[in-house]
This record gives structure tokens, C-alpha cells and sequence, in this order.
């Protein structure tokens, strides 16, 4: 997983941390090991979530780039859909970038007392890394709102 630059340069809001920032270090080095590896028991729960955007948008935080949906469970949606620069989400926020047609790496925040944590998951649903990843806390940590960028703007 990492953060990307565009080809037109880096998005608006987004975060630069990608260029310095290490790797997060995998749950398992093994990408093999995946396949016998058992889904998170959360991720059924992630996919019944409703979505925040009313369609699809390709995602260019992550590599690679993919057609995504964001999910966000009740607690957040609140401050997800009002989101703005001051908004201060509550602990049991959960927002979640799923891929759309179900391709692709999902991507989980999830804040508990006051701190977020993230998790990457295959497109299976099996957990590849989890916890307070530095990567991924040093791009959501540029974000405007406590950690979330929002929903793209404009056309």
C-alpha cells in the first residue's frame, strides 16, 4: 500500500508523506500464506456498511489506482457527510475505502480513544497489515478533517 502522486501533480488535499514515508510492514511476508489465511472477521460487516458516494470514483491515494467505494458505519457518518476542516470524529468511527467490483486492496480507519488505527486488507477480505502503520498515518495525518481527506470535489 502506499500514498500516490498524480500525473498532474499531487491532489488537492491530499498528502505528500508517500515521498518519504517507508513501507508499512505486512501481516504476512508471505503472499501465499494469503490464500490458506482466513478473512478478517470484520469484513462482511465492512461490505453491508452503506456507501457515502453516490457512485464509484477512482481512487489515487493507493496504489495502484482503482474504481472505489467508501463506506462509513453509523457512529461516523454524522461527521463523514458534514465533513469539514474543524470536524472531530468520535471513537467507533469506522470509514472504510472498499474496491468497487470488488478488485483491488481494501483499506480500513478505525478510532478508538482518540487515536486512529488502519488496516489493509486483499481483496478476499484477508487482514495484510494492521495497527497504527506509519505510512498511513503520515498521509492521513495531512488530511484536513482529523485524518479523512473526504470525498473528491468538483469534476
Amino acid at each position: 500500500m502506499a500514498c500516490a502522486e498524480t500525473t498532474n501533480g499531487p491532489l488537492v488535499g491530499a498528502s505528500d508523506a508517500w515521498t518519504s514515508a517507508p513501507e508499512p510492514t505486512p501481516a504476512s511476508p508471505n503472499a501465499n500464506a494469503n490464500a490458506t489465511r482466513a478473512v478478517w472477521e470484520g469484513y462482511a460487516e465492512l461490505q453491508r456498511m452503506p456507501s457515502a458516494n453516490p457512485v464509484a470514483f477512482m481512487s489515487r491515494g493507493h496504489q495502484p489506482e482503482h474504481q472505489v467505494d467508501i463506506r462509513v458505519n453509523e457512529v461516523a457518518r454524522p461527521s463523514y457527510t458534514g465533513l469539514v476542516t474543524d470536524t472531530v470524529f468520535p471513537d467507533g468511527s469506522q470509514l472504510v475505502e472498499l474496491p468497487h467490483g470488488g478488485a483491488g486492496h481494501a483499506y480500513v480507519m478505525r478510532k478508538n480513544a482518540g487515536i486512529w488505527s488502519y488496516m489493509e486488507l486483499d481483496p478476499r477480505g484477508v487482514l495484510l497489515a494492521a495497527g497504527p502503520l506509519e505510512l498511513c498515518a503520515g498521509c492521513h495525518a495531512q488530511a484536513p478533517s482529523d485524518h479523512a481527506f473526504g470525498l473528491p470535489r468538483g469534476p
